[in-house]
């Protein structure tokens, strides 16, 4: 079989690069046939594989790009290729090496509105849709399931067209440490003395890689530390800009730079930690290379092998909201730390695991299997109609038994939890699960007008929970998962859409769990360590969610859900969850306002006041929201927090005068209810059996507490 392989550029100290040449030799040696086709080559080329230079010229990457495209696809149609694997988003490859993180996702995230109006967006959104949106045949060879989600959120790319791969080391490469010098000789030949700190930062691309961030680090280091501490900067870049930033932070001595270097292993076996506090990776497999190494890493969470970090326990992995004081904190930690050799120890042995050396293998495969398929249909001809619309995970479609069409998901039934203007909860079972549909059916342009009258913005289908949960997923809180959605229609007014997501092993709010907290606080030791276990928990999630610009807008105890487990020794177990809920009416920006905190918090501070918090929780509270000494806190902030206990008095009170004035009417007509059958009565009395919810805007979109997993 004869195999394209399409690159943009390739240079040899290039992840996306040196995973292809794995991938192209591995064809080789079963003897298949390999083109590469390429902007341009830097390096050695490998037998067997040939090279194909096509040359454009252009004034900025994404019209490059546009160029390299068009002369690539009229190529392509000169030749018969059995398969066409692309490594760049180019649309009309067989298959995708998704090496790349989710360019939409990550411009919504980080720019403004109008960037979206942009040349260079709409040019590199439009490669990345050719490939992900459902109705595309494009194949993905995934590196992390992190970045698959991201665009699964943004595309409905089905699961079907996804391969996971393994992560991705070569074998030859990290296997034989052994047999390079000891660290002692490795270190004299780099000018480190024994008691030296050699810290590693490695890959091209400085800026992406937080090399500004790493400097900045360094200069924070105490001066006796920083005396004995050298960063060498391995890669390929320009470094003008990031040694006049050194410069000016007084730390040039302590940094040098070593260009590309082919001895990375030796570098890593004479190093003391691998520092990578980068913007974005899709994966980063030099976290991989130094943990099996047994170089201790200092990583930031985007990275997409970043959880091997922790699953090795090999070093730190920073918080999801990146804070240049946590950074310098935890460098200066890891380098006086003394679980050094315990790290080191630890990620050694983690490299013992084969299934860290088997990547081209499992795409090798995953190639020739779609070489198959493409055999068994005409051209022109698809393997299956794909809705560009819907998405519905491979678990609930064969559960639906052919069932799955838009119209058929939203007729779906079951037992209904709650119906409201335009939407509509119930849950069903499918196989051995349940689920919950929720069904948006339009509210009209009545209700979108006075939802903006007031300033608020209207919630007018699923989009926004299924958002919700992707985003909250990404920043590691336990929340729903999604098992379906489909959106039709473009009118706001009288658009359909649905959202399924998977029952909850638990139905168990904590407005009723802590209900009783007031009149029977927990007193035994087991009942205090849940206590703080779930005031911790509470604290967490409003910091990360308020940190990574979102707000929840329904924040309040009854959309909390508890799992709790405990293990032999009444210690809370990890297996224990606290799941958040309700998403409908989440916001999500580059930046969450302080007037969106501050109501998230007072609605979790007016829905608490009932279940006997002590002053000492609520001063807790603070101190870890905010992550600050409580002194610091109560002398800068006072404000803020004024706002917060202003706001939820405010709820708290009005919420008394609403069960008041109903308690009222309720007496008043108590004696008619043969007369009316008790529609009022009935409607005042359920309100008064609702868990507590203020008289503000979320009083008119929230849904009940109990519909669990919607």
């Amino acid at each position: 079989m004869h195999f394209a392989f399409c690159l943009y550029k390739h240079f040899p100290y290039s992840g996306l690069s040196l995973d292809m040449l794995r991938i192209a030799n591995e064809c080789t040696q079963r003897g298949h046939q390999a083109t590469v086709f390429t902007g341009s080559w830097e390096g050695d080329v490998p037998d067997g594989v040939e090279i194909v230079l096509i040359k454009h010229f252009a004034l900025t990457n994404h019209t490059r790009a546009h160029t390299f495209h068009s002369k690539l696809r009229k190529l392509l149609k000169t030749k018969n290729f059995d398969v066409v694997v692309g490594f760049n988003k180019i649309p009309g490859m067989d298959i995708y090496y998704c090496g790349d993180y989710c360019y939409v996702g990550r411009s919504f995230l980080r720019h403004s509105f109008f960037y979206r109006f942009t040349p260079r967006f709409l040019y590199f959104s439009s490669f990345e849709r050719g490939v992900f949106e459902a109705s595309s045949q494009t194949n993905i060879l995934s590196l992390s399931d992190r970045e698959k989600l991201i665009y699964q959120q943004y595309y409905l790319t089905q699961d079907s067209r996804f391969l996971c791969l393994p992560p991705t080391l070569e074998k030859a490469r990290w296997a034989n440490l052994d047999e390079l010098p000891d660290r002692k000789s490795l270190r004299t030949s780099l000018g480190i003395k024994e008691d030296d700190n050699l810290v590693l930062l490695i890959g091209s691309g400085f800026q992406t890689k937080g090399l500004d961030r790493a400097i900045i680090a360094l200069a924070a280091l105490p001066n006796e530390l920083l005396a004995k501490t050298k960063l060498f900067v391995v890669g390929q870049d320009k470094t003008d800009t990031f040694q006049r930033l050194a410069k000016r932070h007084d730390v040039a001595d302590n940094i040098h730079f070593l260009g590309g270097r082919k001895d990375v292993p030796a570098l890593m076996k004479a190093g003391d930690m691998l520092l990578h506090p980068a913007y974005a990776e899709t994966t980063g497999g030099v976290l991989l290379e130094a943990i099996v190494s047994g170089l201790p890493v200092l990583a930031t969470p985007v990275c997409g092998y970043a959880p091997h970090i922790k699953t090795a326990d090999a070093g730190y992995v920073l918080r999801k909201r990146f804070s240049q004081d946590e950074l310098n904190e935890k460098l200066l930690e890891m380098l006086l730390s003394e679980q050094k050799p315990q790290w080191r120890e630890n990620g050694l042995k983690y490299g013992q695991n084969p299934s860290l050396y088997v990547m081209p293998q499992r795409a090798v495969d995953f190639i020739e299997q779609t070489c198959v398929q493409h055999r068994l249909y005409l051209p022109g001809e698809t393997s299956q109609k794909r809705d560009e619309s819907l998405y519905i995970t491979n678990e609930l479609r064969q559960s639906l038994k052919g069932e799955d069409s838009f119209y058929q998901m939203m007729n779906i039934e079951g037992k209904v939890y709650r119906e409201a203007l335009g939407r509509r909860t119930l849950r069903f079972t499918r196989g051995n699960k349940d689920y919950f549909l929720k069904m948006h059916t339009g509210v009209g342009w009545g209700e979108i007008v006075k939802n903006l009258t007031y300033l608020r913005a209207p919630v007018v289908g699923a989009l926004n929970e299924w958002h919700g949960v992707h985003r909250l997923k990404d920043l590691e809180i336990d929340t729903m998962t999604v098992a379906a959605y489909g959106i039709r229609g473009r009118n706001p007014a009288t658009k359909h859409s649905f959202i399924v997501t998977e029952a909850l092993p638990t139905e168990t709010s904590l407005e009723d769990f802590c209900g009783d907290w007031k009149e029977c606080p927990p007193r035994t030791l087991k009942q205090v360590r849940l206590k703080r276990w779930i005031l911790n928990k509470v604290i967490e999630t409003a910091r990360v969610i308020h940190e990574n610009g979102a707000n929840h807008r329904d924040f309040y105890l009854c959309h909390f859900l508890l799992d709790a487990h405990f293990e032999a020794d009444d210690q809370v177990s990890r297996e224990s969850k606290l799941y958040l809920i309700d998403l409908h009416r989440i916001q999500m920006r580059r930046k969450t306002p302080e007037r969106w905190a501050v109501k998230d918090i007072a609605g979790l501070y007016y829905s608490s006041k009932d279940i006997g918090l002590t002053q000492r929780d609520l001063l807790r509270f603070m101190k870890l929201y905010r992550g600050k000494p409580l002194r610091e806190i109560l002398r800068t902030e006072v404000g803020f927090w004024r706002k917060v206990e202003s706001r939820g008095n405010k709820l708290y009170a009005s919420e008394k005068r609403k069960a008041l004035v109903l308690e009222t009417l309720k007496h008043q007509h108590s004696k008619k209810t043969e007369v009316i059958e008790g529609d009022f009565t009935e409607s005042a009395a359920t309100s008064l059996n609702e868990p507590r919810r203020p008289i503000d805007d979320s009083i008119a979109t929230s849904d009940h507490r109990h519909v669990v997993g919607k």
